[in-house]
């Protein structure tokens, strides 16, 4: 196997100037491609690890997200790792399945690699989680938590859930409806906690106290939410909208719905959370809370960044953006709706 000092021989050069170029010190153009040539050759690889320990760096960000499945996600992660790229830095991403012990797990994997720095959107609470909490909040390297309020005092990029639920909630007031379920994630995860608060809020505004079976909890699959929308569908007084609070619940809602024999929004109305790639073909195309997922994962891993390179200095910083309305057709007018029922609602 080549070494450091076969790559020098055949580049006709010192292990010295070798080293400068592997650590992207200035080395001349000639020199350059004569060690890249050598290195092509040899099919040389440096030890990363032991040139990571000499440096006391590892060029490394670590990822932590809850559900890689959700499509919500993948493009909250591409972007963190263009930005990573973009700064010399790789990314290595875990996936938690929603376990804060499996979380805690990959904290201490991503410090064994001497990771300089973590993304976290955080799983819902464990039994263990006052323990976990304590080590995150004592942990000697920067932490960004994103989409998911943190439970330290550590820098955060998070979207105005409360806000978003209300505005699209508002918009279905505005259409007539009065019977308002929602389908939201059953766990303890502080954005489906807030999209239920400014649901609540908003319906409160108009003098409506939802009753305890529209308030739907149910784990966050579309089967599950297919399941739990058939639920809803069988009863004599079903809802006449029904907001789900993330995508994969959105389209085990539809799911439902058709498989009832009942057509979106002319039977019932859907607000669904988060836009996924195919949405602009789905039928009928989906009204949705927006949240703005690559400029969260912008904002956070420039944060990151800051914080490692200390360009970034001073008190934890909380970012919060603003999520997005757009309206589509699975929105629609209630059919006994009245511009002077509505209107009596607001005085």
């Amino acid at each position: 196997m080549a070494n450091i000092r076969d790559v020098a021989k055949l580049a006709g050069c010192s292990t010295a100037t070798v080293s400068r170029f592997f650590n992207q010190k200035s080395v001349s153009a000639d020199t350059e491609r004569r060690i890249k040539t050598a290195i092509d050759t040899l099919a040389f690889s440096p030890n990363i690890v032991a040139r990571n320990l000499k440096l006391k760096r590892s060029g490394m960000l670590g990822m932590i997200i809850p559900d890689i499945s959700e499509p919500f996600f993948p493009a909250v992660v591409k972007t963190v790792e263009d930005v990573a790229w973009a700064h010399d830095y790789s990314l290595m991403l875990f996936n938690t399945q929603e376990d804060e012990n499996r979380e805690s797990q990959c904290v201490d994997i991503l410090r064994g690699h001497q990771c300089e720095g973590i993304l976290l959107i955080k799983a819902p609470p464990s039994p263990e989680h006052e323990r976990y909490r304590a080590k995150l909040a004592t942990l000697p390297l920067p932490i960004v938590y994103l989409d998911r309020s943190p439970d330290a005092e550590r820098d955060a990029v998070l979207v105005d859930n409360i806000t978003g639920a209300w505005r699209g909630v508002q918009h279905l007031l505005k259409l007539g409806h009065r019977r308002i379920a929602i389908v939201m994630m059953g766990r303890k995860v502080s954005t489906h906690l807030e999209r239920l608060e400014g649901y609540r809020r908003a319906l409160a505004e108009h003098g409506i106290e939802p009753a305890g079976q529209d308030i739907i909890q149910t784990e966050p699959t579309i089967a599950d939410a297919y399941s739990a929308t058939i639920q809803l569908l069988d009863r004599a007084d079903r809802p006449t909208a029904i907001f789900a609070t993330n995508a994969r619940l959105t389209l085990g809602v539809i799911a439902a719905i058709k498989s009832r024999g009942l057509r979106c929004p002319d039977d019932i109305s859907v607000l669904g959370h988060d836009g996924f790639d195919w949405q602009d073909v789905f039928e009928p195309r989906l009204t949705i809370v927006d949240q703005p997922g690559q400029l969260m994962g912008r904002r956070a891993a420039e944060l990151l960044i800051g914080r490692i390179t200390g360009t970034i200095n001073g008190p934890v910083r909380r970012v919060v953006l603003n999520p997005e309305l757009v309206v589509r057709e699975s929105c629609g007018v209630y059919r006994d709706h009245t511009t002077s029922a509505f209107s009596a609602t607001q005085s």
